[in-house]
């Protein structure tokens, strides 16, 4: 089976703003041809090659559907992966530091409303972000700009974990 990036396997233009519903249309009319469930009365080798190429199917429909992967394909494709290590600039690293401090000491006061108002701004944060990275991979084709805000927000993700 040939290596097919996410958007090969769609027919897509690879970009960060995917058109939804075409993505489930075409997700959906591969599917049925491909789904494990069509191959019941096949050879166990036709099984195997449906049952693969639903899990790529899958895979490839997962990672276009959220925005984090997504741009890490996008960064992977025009040669600029993304270091899961990093999590942006200094100033940057700075800035969450601060905050999760702030955090851990609303929810020691047990500050409900502060709790929530500093989550919808990480939320609201991490939105800009989002069309920041958009703007960057489709309209500048900066990809090294697209993955420094793709960090922050995989950054950001993991802080929102920190209200759960």
């Amino acid at each position: 089976m040939a290596a097919l990036n996410p958007f090969e396997i769609f027919g897509l233009k690879p970009q960060f703003r995917i058109d939804k519903q075409k993505l489930d249309e075409k997700y959906f009319e591969i599917q049925k041809k491909v789904h494990p469930d069509r191959f019941a009365s096949a050879s166990d080798a036709e099984k195997r090659v449906a049952q693969q190429w639903a899990t790529l199917i899958n895979d490839a429909y997962q990672k276009l559907s959220d925005p984090i992967q997504c741009g890490k394909v996008l960064c992977a494709l025009r040669g600029h992966p993304i270091d899961e290590d990093s999590s942006g600039s200094e100033e940057f690293l700075f800035e969450q530091l601060e905050r999760r401090e702030a955090i851990a000491d609303a929810k020691g006061a047990g500050d409900t409303a502060e709790l929530e108002v500093m989550k919808k701004a990480i939320e609201k944060e991490k939105n800009e972000l989002l069309n920041e990275v958009a703007d960057a991979f489709d309209v500048k084709s900066d990809v090294s700009l697209a993955a420094e805000d793709l960090k922050k927000v995989m950054f950001l993700n993991r802080q929102l974990l920190d209200f759960e």
